[in-house]
C-alpha cells in the first residue's frame, strides 16, 4: 500500500470520525429528528471534502441497515440505545466508523455501551499480521460476556477494499474457529455488535438500503435505468432510498426498485434487528494492519 493510498484513507477516516461525533451529538437530543440528522451528516461528509460511502443510523434492538425515507417521521426518545455508522471514501478508499449513545440523560444501558467498547479495544490491541481471527473474535466476545451481555454470532467485521464494504472476510465476535491469519496491508473494520439478547439478529421491515449487484446489467423500463444512472458513481457502495425519490419521485423509485430487485441487477439490505429484542450496541475502527497498526477512523474525540 502505497503512502498516497495511505494519505487518503487517513484523510476519510478524519472525516467520517467528525462526521459520526456530529451526527451522535444531534442524535443524543430528545426530540432530535433522525432524517434531519441523517441529511445532515451525508451534507457534512461533502462539506468537510469527503464523498459519501452511507450514513445509517440504527435504534434500539436494530443492529445495522437503516437510512430514514423522507417520509420518515420518526424521532429520538429519552433512553434509546442509538448506533450511528459512517462510512466516507476518497476515490474510493473507504473509512468505516461507528459508535452508540444513549438519548437524553438517561444511563440504563451504559454498561451495554461499555460492553461494546471494551470489545473494541481489546480486538485492537491484539491487531498485527499473523493473529488468527478466532482469537479476535475471543477477545471481543470475553469484553462482553465480562459485563454479562453476548456479541451477535451472525454479523461480523469485515476486511475492506476499494469500493468493497465487505472484502471477503468476516471477522467473528466469538471464537468460531476460524485460523485464517491477518496480512500485512490488509484493511479490516473491527466493530463488536453487542446485546443483551440471544445474540442474533434477523431481517425486519422494508429495506431502504441498496447496492448494485450486477453493474453491467440492463434494465427494461425508465424508472429502473434513472435509477442506475444515478447509482453508478457509487461504484458498487450502497445507496438509499431518498436519494431516488427526491430526483425521480417516489412512484418512479418504487417501481424502478421492484424491477431491479426482481431480476436480480440490485440487492436490498433491509434492517437488521436482534431476534429477541434485546438492545445492542457498537463500536467500529477501520484499521491497516501493520506490526502497529493504523486506525485510521481513531481521532482525538475517540476514547476507544
Amino acid at each position: 500500500m502505497n503512502q498516497e493510498t495511505i494519505q487518503k484513507l487517513l484523510q476519510a477516516g478524519k472525516i467520517a470520525s467528525q462526521v459520526k461525533h456530529e451526527g451522535a451529538k444531534k442524535l443524543s437530543v430528545p426530540g432530535s429528528s433522525i432524517l434531519e440528522a441523517m441529511d445532515y451528516c451525508e451534507k457534512r461528509i461533502l462539506e468537510l471534502g469527503g464523498e459519501i460511502a452511507w450514513a445509517q443510523y440504527a435504534l434500539n434492538e436494530v443492529a445495522a441497515h437503516s437510512c430514514p425515507t423522507d417520509e420518515t417521521k420518526e424521532v429520538t426518545t429519552e433512553g434509546d440505545v442509538v448506533k450511528i455508522d459512517i462510512g466516507v471514501h476518497l476515490d474510493g478508499w473507504l473509512a468505516d466508523n461507528a459508535m452508540t449513545v444513549e438519548v437524553g440523560i438517561a444511563d440504563k444501558y451504559k454498561d451495554l455501551i461499555k460492553a461494546s467498547k471494551n470489545a473494541l479495544k481489546a480486538a485492537i490491541k491484539l491487531v498485527r499480521p499473523g493473529i488468527q481471527l478466532r482469537e479476535l473474535g475471543a477477545a471481543q466476545y470475553s469484553e462482553a460476556e465480562a459485563l454479562g451481555f453476548t456479541t451477535i454470532r451472525n454479523l461480523g467485521g469485515h476486511t475492506i477494499e476499494r469500493y468493497k464494504v465487505h472484502g471477503g472476510l468476516s471477522i467473528p465476535f466469538y471464537d468460531n474457529g476460524d485460523k485464517t491469519e491477518l496480512k500485512e496491508n490488509w484493511q479490516i473494520a473491527l466493530e463488536p455488535f453487542v446485546t443483551n439478547g440471544e445474540g442474533l439478529v434477523r431481517e425486519k421491515g422494508p429495506a431502504t438500503v441498496f447496492m448494485v449487484a450486477r453493474p453491467k446489467a440492463s434494465a427494461r423500463t425508465a424508472y429502473a435505468r434513472q435509477i442506475l444512472q444515478q447509482a453508478a458513481p457509487q461504484n458498487g457502495l450502497p445507496f438509499t432510498t431518498r436519494w431516488l425519490t427526491r430526483t425521480i419521485g417516489r412512484g418512479a423509485t418504487l417501481l424502478g426498485l421492484k424491477e431491479l430487485q426482481r431480476t436480480g441487477v440490485i440487492s436490498a439490505h433491509p434492517p437488521l434487528a436482534e431476534a429477541s429484542g434485546g438492545m445492542v450496541a457498537q463500536f467500529e475502527h477501520s484499521m491497516i494492519i501493520k506490526d502497529k497498526p493504523i486506525i485510521y477512523t481513531r481521532t482525538e474525540e475517540d476514547e476507544w
